[in-house]
C-alpha cells in the first residue's frame, strides 16, 4: 500500500472479547447479554496479548460494548493510550431470551420446536423471547458505519461480540444471515476493515495469529 493510499484509508479493528467461563465450559453456555460475567484467567492473557500486538497501531479512539466482558478486553487495548473507551449499547451480544444460562443440547431436549425453528433460519426465528439475527444486524451495522463515518482516515478498535461481528461479516459479504452459523470467530479473534474511497470492505477475518501458543485458543462457536 502507497503512502498515499495510506492516508485517505481508515482501518476498523473489530475484536471478539476475551474468554469468560461460560464460553470455556464444556458445553459451552449460551450468555447474550444477560449474563455479564468477567473475564476468567485465560481470557485476561488472550486481551493482554490482543492489547501488546495492537501496542504499534496509532489507535485514533476505541469503542466498546458495556458489557464487562468487553469491556475488560478494552481496557487492556486502552491501557498506556490517552484515550477513553466509548460504549454503545447498540454492540451489546444478541438477546438469547429463555435460552439464556442454557447450552445447546439442553435447549435441543426441553425446548425442541423452538430449536428446530431457531435451526432452520435464525434469520428469522431467532431466541426465544429475545432477537433474531435480522434485528441484531439492523442495529449494528449502522452503528458500526457511525463510527467508521466519525474516525475517516484513522484507525479505531471495536470491541464486540460473537453474534455482533459475525452480522459484520455477513453484510460485508452479502451472506445471507442464515449462514452466520459456519463463520467461525475466536475469543479475541480480530477481524479488520477497510474503508477506502467511500468503499467498506472486508481485509481478514478472526485473525488469531497474535495469540500464543500459551494461551489457548478458544472458539465457542455458539457460546455468546
Amino acid at each position: 500500500m502507497s503512502a498515499d493510499s495510506a492516508k485517505i484509508t481508515t482501518w476498523m479493528y473489530l475484536i471478539r472479547h476475551g474468554a469468560t467461563a461460560n464460553n470455556i465450559s464444556r458445553p459451552p453456555v449460551l450468555q447474550g447479554n444477560g449474563i455479564n460475567g468477567p473475564l476468567v484467567e485465560i481470557g485476561l492473557r488472550q486481551a493482554e496479548e490482543t492489547a501488546k500486538f495492537l501496542t504499534r497501531t496509532p489507535l485514533a479512539a476505541i469503542y466498546s460494548s458495556p458489557l464487562l466482558r468487553a469491556m475488560q478486553t478494552a481496557e487492556k487495548i486502552a491501557a498506556g493510550r490517552e484515550l477513553t473507551i466509548q460504549t454503545s449499547e447498540l454492540l451489546k451480544e444478541v438477546d438469547v431470551g429463555r435460552w439464556e444460562g442454557k447450552d445447546w443440547g439442553w435447549i435441543e431436549a426441553n425446548d425442541p420446536e423452538a430449536y428446530r425453528l431457531h435451526h432452520t433460519s435464525a434469520a428469522e426465528h431467532g431466541y426465544p423471547e429475545g432477537e433474531n439475527l435480522k434485528q441484531v444486524q439492523a442495529r449494528v451495522v449502522p452503528e458500526l458505519m457511525r463510527i467508521l463515518d466519525t474516525h475517516d482516515r484513522q484507525h479505531i478498535a471495536v470491541v464486540a461480540h460473537n453474534v455482533v461481528i459475525r452480522s459484520m461479516i455477513a453484510y460485508l459479504l452479502e451472506l445471507p444471515l442464515d449462514n452466520v452459523g459456519h463463520i467461525h470467530h475466536d475469543n479475541c479473534g480480530i477481524t479488520l476493515v477497510r474503508r477506502r474511497s467511500g468503499q467498506t470492505r472486508l481485509i481478514s477475518t478472526n485473525s488469531i495469529f497474535h495469540l500464543t501458543s500459551e494461551t489457548p485458543r478458544t472458539h465457542t462457536g455458539e457460546s455468546y
